[in-house]
């Protein structure tokens, strides 16, 4: 079983990426799910975060409000270090008894993905990786993703200060696409990749 992680700026492409392979066969783990699923109502985390952030990243039943708590976690560096102390620890561990649970299957896949948004803010998961692709994309190329998608511009940027940027990711990665082009480009690339380089890894 081969575990790859992928990561990249925001709107650079990686849910994309990790779409693609899935249809090929990956099992995919997102991360982000996990941790608003930890953090979700009746989730271990939820308490801990609000004590963390107060009322005001609470909704109406007093439960996480993802969309407030975003906004104040990545407010700061120190806020989005505060969230990360929280949430990672748990997410980590989640992730490591889901590749346990695949590895006992009867068949174990040949690949899974794990999209892993802040892989180098967060060297906790390296250890659970055996290889690294990263998404890449100009800031402007991403920025106007994320405003398609509704994201308010001034947040994505604000995001953006705080996530590592493309030189420093490649300083981890085993391999870099580039997401510059049209989605069509795109898909090629990462196909070549698996075709070339992951379909057979797990074997």
């Amino acid at each position: 079983m081969y575990v790859l992680g992928i990561t990249g700026g925001i709107g650079s492409g990686k849910s994309t990426a990790a779409d693609l392979y899935e249809a090929l066969g990956a099992v995919v783990i997102r991360l982000d799910d996990l941790a608003k699923r930890l953090t979700g109502p009746g989730g271990p985390l939820a308490g801990e975060v609000v004590s963390a952030f107060g009322d005001e990243v609470t909704d109406a039943d007093g439960g996480v409000d993802h969309a407030k708590l975003a906004r104040t976690a990545f407010a700061s560096r120190e806020a989005t270090a505060k969230l990360n102390r929280i949430v990672h620890p748990g997410v980590y561990a989640a992730v490591a008894g889901a590749l346990d649970a695949l590895l006992e299957l009867p068949e174990a896949p040949e690949v899974v993905i794990i999209d892993v948004p802040l892989l180098v803010e967060s060297p906790i998961f390296f250890d659970l990786l055996d290889g690294v692709l990263v998404i890449s994309a100009p800031e402007d190329v991403r920025l106007a993703r994320v405003e398609a998608r509704g994201m308010d511009a001034d947040d994505a940027q604000a995001r953006m200060q705080l996530q590592a940027s493309d030189a420093e990711r490649r300083e981890i990665a085993d391999y870099v696409i580039e997401n510059d082009g049209t989605k069509t480009e795109f898909e090629a690339a990462l196909l070549r990749l698996w075709d070339e380089e992951l379909a057979n890894r797990g074997a």
